[in-house]
């Protein structure tokens, strides 16, 4: 199992005092969300946009609004809509294609494909 721990500190007389402490349990389907995006923000031409539902990412000073890239995480997966083609057409963003992740291995492999295709 893998926990996502954020605290809150504040330096007090020159010590470090903690405030408070938030401990979370990441699901797979977080995990695979948060691997993604450490991914994409390597590529520094690449800016973030967050909504409720699903994160994007557009290509900077790029004048069409359009994602390049968007993840939608769900419980017990990942999914990927993004210009790599798939049998699966987004219902959401209908000129990207949907890739379901299930794993971390799935998750590679699709950013080993998509980083050929961007090139």
């Amino acid at each position: 199992m893998r926990f996502e721990i954020n605290q809150i500190v504040e330096v007090v007389d020159s010590k470090p005092v903690i405030l408070s402490t938030n401990i979370r349990l990441l699901t797979p389907s977080a995990n695979l969300y948060s691997l993604a995006r450490d991914y994409i923000e390597e590529y520094e031409d690449y800016g973030f946009v967050q909504r409720n539902q699903y994160s994007g990412y557009r290509i900077k000073n790029n004048k069409r609004r359009r994602y390049t890239i968007v993840l939608i995480s769900q419980q017990d997966r990942l999914i990927i809509c993004s210009q790599l083609k798939t049998n699966i057409e987004s219902k959401l963003f209908p000129y990207l294609w949907e890739t379901v992740i299930t794993n971390v291995e799935g998750l590679h492999h699709f950013f080993q494909v998509w980083n050929n295709n961007s090139n």
